[in-house]
């Protein structure tokens, strides 16, 4: 079947739409971590999450962790750019991966949040020195994650799609989707961030996804176009 770039025109309203959502939403947790607004409340947050350990829960995690690590993410995206696929699949969503993870460290060197008492951490976040290693918001792990799954979630689900398989390709999204949100909530429950960087993080992703699919539609060659967005 011809992998036709499918209209998007009705798309447009509802897209920007989300787009001012994520932004605004994005601008109003920055706002608030700025100004300490939030403390409080990420302070009591963070403490459901820490009591809610377990032997069973603490491997879960972080295994689930693991998998929204730099250097993970990094090894998947280097996997689908190899694959077959890599021109209609794995070099956009590297690519996004890799754009967002640079704006996110920006905007995270500019904030310098500091991260949650590392007594409370279950998984280390410090360099060889042992210096906390990094800032926490907002969340590279949330960010990073949403922005691969949901990516590579459209773009192959699209592709499921075109091959008449409508059904698996929801299930490969929701999949996904869950993925990236469970990796999120990882980062909370093992302490190492507070619950406004992880929502901040997927904010940042929202809008960023919007973005570099604007841009994916404007400039990607049509031959290797499996959706417009």
């Amino acid at each position: 079947m011809a992998e036709n770039p499918i209209n998007s025109k009705s798309l447009t309203p509802a897209k920007w739409f989300f787009f001012f959502i994520f932004t605004a939403f994005f601008i109003i947790d920055l706002c608030f971590v700025i100004t300490g607004r939030l403390q409080a409340l990420d302070d009591n947050l963070l403490a459901l999450f820490i009591n809610t350990r377990s032997d069973a829960f603490t491997v879960f995690f972080r295994a689930v962790t693991f998998c929204g690590d730099q250097t993970t993410v990094i090894v998947l995206c280097v996997i689908i750019i190899i694959l077959p696929s890599r021109a209609k699949i794995g070099l956009p969503v590297a690519l996004m991966t890799g754009v967002g993870t640079a704006v996110q460290s920006i905007i995270k060197d500019a904030v310098a949040r500091p991260r949650p008492d590392m007594g409370n951490w279950l998984v280390g976040e410090t360099d060889w020195l042992g210096f906390s290693f990094g800032y926490s918001f907002p969340s590279g792990h949330a960010n990073a994650s949403m922005i691969f799954w949901v990516a590579l979630a459209i773009l192959a689900g699209r592709v499921l799609i075109l091959k008449g398989k409508p059904r698996a390709a929801s299930v490969l999204r929701v999949v996904f989707f869950i993925f990236a949100v469970l990796i999120g909530i990882s980062r909370l429950y093992l302490g190492v961030h507070y619950p406004s960087d992880v929502f901040g993080g997927w904010m940042l992703a929202g809008l960023l996804l919007i973005v570099f699919f604007a841009l994916y539609k404007k400039f990607w060659p049509v031959k290797w176009r499996v959706i417009l967005f």
